[in-house]
């Protein structure tokens, strides 16, 4: 991937941060484009909706601190609005007499943030429904 590809989000970005945002970016631009053309219908925006939200989960877990999400939400659960706009934002920055490294790279931090509050929006997990034996704790951490 060339240096001039990645958007840093800070100084100490890791290899899976970068590549969270790819893959988040790329499920951005597949949303946009689901909701256009003569493929496009309620069942394949249904699925980009969801791989959206899965990229938003899987980006958000690459960042210092993931939050703990309950196992088994439904990804739609969340506060997808924000992000379905953010994800069709970033895309659209991309092209036309606007696009350029500067308003791309503000599109990403968009979409980024959008994620960031989706993640947040969804159902954590329950700290009093946790084992408290500690092999089923044994290298998750306190």
């Amino acid at each position: 991937m060339p240096p001039q590809s990645r958007v840093s989000v800070s100084g100490s970005d890791t290899h899976a941060a970068g590549r969270g945002r790819q893959h988040l970016k790329l499920g951005a631009i597949g949303y946009s484009n689901a909701r256009h053309g003569i493929d496009a219908s309620e069942q394949l925006l249904r699925v980009a909706t969801l791989l959206l939200c899965q990229k938003a989960v899987d980006f958000v877990m690459t960042l210092p601190d993931p939050p703990r999400l309950a196992r088994g939400i439904d990804l739609l659960r969340g506060d997808v609005e924000p992000l379905q706009l953010a994800a069709i934002a970033y895309s659209c920055a991309r092209h036309g007499v606007d696009a350029d490294v500067g308003m791309a790279r503000e599109g990403m931090a968009f979409l980024c943030q959008a994620a960031i509050d989706y993640v947040e929006s969804l159902p954590k997990e329950d700290a009093g429904r946790r084992s408290s034996s500690a092999h089923l704790q044994l290298g998750h951490g306190p």
